[in-house]
């Protein structure tokens, strides 16, 4: 029975599910050591190992194009952020054209 004042009410345990391991003692004392280096409890420490196995590794980003001429220091937008870019320029082109003719 848990000490008084003391009990599990966060809300991140009640959403998970509990799980029961079998594990050899010196992989459970060389766990402990890992988890109090790294600050965590074991059983964070286990969750983190488990995700880091399980979970996709992010593509690395490929290396952007570099540009040439003048502007050879300068890397080349993705298409992405280039078709945002012009998009934003042709908004701000449109709207001074139409207060010049306003204006005139």
């Amino acid at each position: 029975m848990p000490a008084a004042g003391w009990c599990i009410t966060d809300e991140y345990m009640a959403a998970t599910a509990v799980m029961t391991l079998r594990i050899d003692p010196g992989l459970l004392a060389a766990l402990k050591q890992r988890a109090k280096h790294e600050g965590r409890s074991v059983s964070a420490e286990v969750v983190r190992l488990i995700r880091t196995a399980v979970e996709p590794t992010p593509l690395a980003r490929p290396k952007r194009a570099r540009t040439m001429g003048m502007f050879s220091d300068l890397e080349a937008p993705e298409l992405v952020e280039f078709k945002c870019l012009r998009g934003q320029f042709s908004a701000s082109l449109v709207s001074k054209r139409q207060r010049r003719r306003r204006s005139a």
